[in-house]
Parts: C-alpha cells; structure tokens; sequence
C-alpha cells in the first residue's frame, strides 16, 4: 500500500497546457498504474503457485471395540492450491496404526486418507495419532488423531506385555510368565497360538479348565545379545484376537548398552547459529561386565565427528551392585559431537573399545546420524 500511496498528490494538479507539464501528468498516471498492479495483482499471484492442504476433519473416536478388531476410517484430503500437493512422510505414535494415501493430490483436487488401527494390543483408554509431512509452505505438517476404547473378555495379569532378561549362561532357570484370565460366562479356550520373534520360546499351560491360562516366556541361549522385541498372538473360541509384546534382554558377561548410538539428524543452519545446540546431542554409552573386579577397558579409536568422554579415566570400573544381577564393573563413555569435524550427509562410523578381559578383546558399537 506504501508503492500506491505514494504516487498520489495531496492536491488535484493544476490543468496545463506545457508540454512538459503534459509529459509529467502522464509519466504519473503510468506510473500510478503500474503501483496499482502490482498491489492488487502481486499476492495473488504468488499464491496460486502453491498448494493448499486442507482436512476435513483431524480427529477419529471410535467409540467401544471388542480386542482384535481392525478399525477403518476415510478422511478427505483437500488441495485448494493451484499445484500438486505431495505426502512427503508420515509418522505414527504406535505401529498398529496405519494411513494409505495417494504421494500427490492434484490442484483443486481431494483425495481421500484410509485410517485402520489394529486394536490386538491394547486394553482401556487408547491414543494415537499421525503427522503427515507435505510440502504445503503454509501447513508443512498435518496431524489426524485417534481415540477409543477396547474392552476384552480375557484379563492380561499383572500386566499386557511380558518382560523377560537374563545372562546366556542362565537362560534355561530363567522364565517370565502372565495370566490369562476370563472374563466372560462362556468357558475360555485358546484355540491358536502364533509367535514373532526368534529369540525366545513361548508356552501356554492351562492352570483352572476354562478360566485360567499362563503363558510363559524363556530366552534362547544361542540368540544375539542385547534387546529385542517380540509378539505373541492368541486368538480365543470368544472370537478375540489378543496380541501380547514380548520385551527381551540377553547379556553376556561383557555388554554395553544401548548397542548402537543413534545422534539423530542435525540441523547444519541452527548449530552455525547456535554452536551450544550439540552440547544436548551428547550420547551416553554404558560399558558393563558381570563380576568384573579388576575390568579395564580403553577407547581403540572413534568416529572423526566425536570425541569419547570416559568415567572413570583410568584404572578399573566402578563396581555397582545391580538388582538380580549381583556386582557389575561399569564405564560410563560420553560421546561428544566435534563441531570442527562435522561435513554434511550421513554421519557414520564405528566405537572400538579393547578391554582386558581375553574372552571378550574387543567391542565394536556403531554410530550414526545426519547433519542436513
């Protein structure tokens, strides 16, 4: 409005008949009209050169559900800009929920966004959501969300999920189990049984006819170290299909955790404004061994983007006595970003920690990230 105004005299302008007064006269109007244009014509224009995402709705309840039932919902997806809107990402709170969309709506057009939940895992109160990434300037990020409630005629004790953990050499006095309970009237059968995971075994034993099952978990001794998830599915003479995750851990004497270090992607344009920002990316790696009076451990070599902070420095680990597992050395490694070292793309690379133990000379543990 300030181009426009501009160009408009505070006083009508003196009728002439000069030449030169003519030539002024008309240079402003031209002028003037060229201001107007751009005013009035400008920000349209630019606007019809994006897409527009638009959702109808951004929340789905669906209400009361019996355990195993697969809940469906469609939500229309609008394009009220004048070029292609595309889905560039999706990602979802729980992995049972799922979205099928087509990668590019058209100008002006609406398609439509497939929302199915499988509710096998879940008891009471249940949330979830998705966040779809588009390249809309204006609304990069769209969210729909889920809600309900799943009842189930079987009861999950103590709790829906079973956690299981123990050293290779003690699998087999090691075993974690839950029960199954009826809720219902009609006696309970389990009529099928499936398994997810190859690091462990599964058994169903009837404990009271018709009310009562165990299902016990026990860990391979011949499964790679570190965690792991798993499921088993059961499915009823009731008509549910109950889904139970499995949550394992093997050790050995020598372990570290986590197993790998994940920095993440990192922002390259707000660690140039913000050096301190790497400072929050520090990881913290844990180097453990069971009964280990005496371990030494020391850093062989590292990524050229980090730098590895070790507690203690020097000497053995610091013993801890840790529940069900007895006395355990233990490092505490600091990883570092270097700020100097970092090149953009994938950062990648490989911790080698040599230790004194002739059983265990080296541990290897990845590293990875993004600096974009």
């Amino acid at each position: 409005m300030a181009l426009a105004l501009c160009f408009f005299p505070l006083r009508a302008p003196m009728l002439s008949h000069s030449p030169r007064a003519s030539r002024r006269l008309g240079s402003g109007r031209a002028i003037l009209s060229v201001a107007l244009l751009l005013l009035f014509a400008g920000t349209p224009l630019a606007e019809e050169q994006a897409p527009r995402a638009h959702l109808e709705e951004g929340l789905f309840d669906f209400g009361t559900v019996r355990t195993g039932a697969k809940v469906q919902h469609t939500v229309p997806l609008q394009n009220l800009g004048s070029s292609d809107l595309a889905i560039l990402d999706m990602q979802f709170s729980v992995p049972a929920l799922t979205v099928r969309a087509p990668r590019v709506v058209p100008a002006r057009g609406e398609a439509p966004l497939l929302l199915e939940l499988d509710t096998s895992g879940f008891r009471g109160e249940v949330q979830a959501h998705v966040v779809l990434r588009t390249n809309d300037p204006q609304t990069p990020k769209l969210e729909l969300h889920v809600r309900g409630r799943v009842e189930s005629l079987v009861d999950l004790l103590p709790r829906p999920a079973i956690f299981v953990s123990a050293f290779r050499w003690e699998v087999e006095e090691r075993e974690s189990a839950i029960a199954m309970v009826n809720r219902d009237e009609r006696p309970l059968e389990i009529v099928a049984m499936r398994q997810e995971g190859e690091g462990f075994t599964a058994r169903v034993k009837l404990v009271e006819a018709g009310r009562r099952y165990e299902l016990a978990v026990k860990l391979r001794g011949s499964g790679p170290s570190g965690m792991g998830l798993g499921r088993i599915t059961v499915s009823t003479n009731q008509g549910e299909t109950i889904a139970i995750p499995v949550f394992i851990l093997l050790r050995d004497k020598i372990y570290v955790s986590p197993l790998e270090i994940d920095l993440g992607q990192i922002s390259l344009q707000q660690v140039e404004r913000q050096p301190d920002v790497l400072k929050f990316r520090t990881e913290t790696l844990y180097v453990y061994k069971h009964r280990g009076e005496g371990f030494q451990i020391q850093v062989d070599s590292s990524p050229s983007f980090v730098t590895i902070e070790k507690t203690p420095p020097a000497g053995p680990g610091a013993m801890v006595n840790i529940p069900r597992q007895g006395p355990t050395a233990v490092f505490e490694l600091k990883v570092v970003l270097s700020p100097e070292k970092l090149e953009p793309g994938k950062l990648e690379g490989t911790i080698r920690i040599r230790t004194n133990d002739p059983e265990v000379p080296e541990i290897r543990v990845p590293v990875r990230g993004e600096l974009k």
